[in-house]
């Protein structure tokens, strides 16, 4: 919950293809409920047609990979095409991670 998404499919309907929301909560069988920037909330949002949104630099990040850092939130310092280099609030220590290890949030 409090992720960062981006819906990936005109199923939804036109409107919401690529736009951003946060995952307000997520069910057994892995459907969501999201807010969308403009403040609507969709039900029942299949994992298949999103995709975590990435920070732009400076921006708030979470460490979602398993490991000592999950759930550590951060700023995003830099990124490529592959990975990112993450300083956490924590302990402000920096992390370089790949980019399908971190979230916007």
């Amino acid at each position: 919950p409090n992720i960062r998404v981006r819906v990936i499919t005109k199923k939804l309907g036109s409107r919401y293809f690529k736009e951003k929301g946060i995952v307000l909560d997520v069910t057994k069988r892995g459907d969501a409920t999201l807010q969308m920037t403009d403040r609507t909330l969709l039900d029942h949002v299949a994992e298949r047609y999103l995709e975590t949104a990435l920070p732009r630099p400076g921006g708030k990040a979470i460490v979602l990979a398993p490991g000592t850092h999950q759930f550590t939130k951060g700023t995003l310092l830099e990124r490529n095409s592959e990975r990112c280099i993450l300083q956490t609030h924590e302990d402000m220590a920096v992390l370089t991670l790949s980019l399908d290890d971190i979230a916007e949030w």
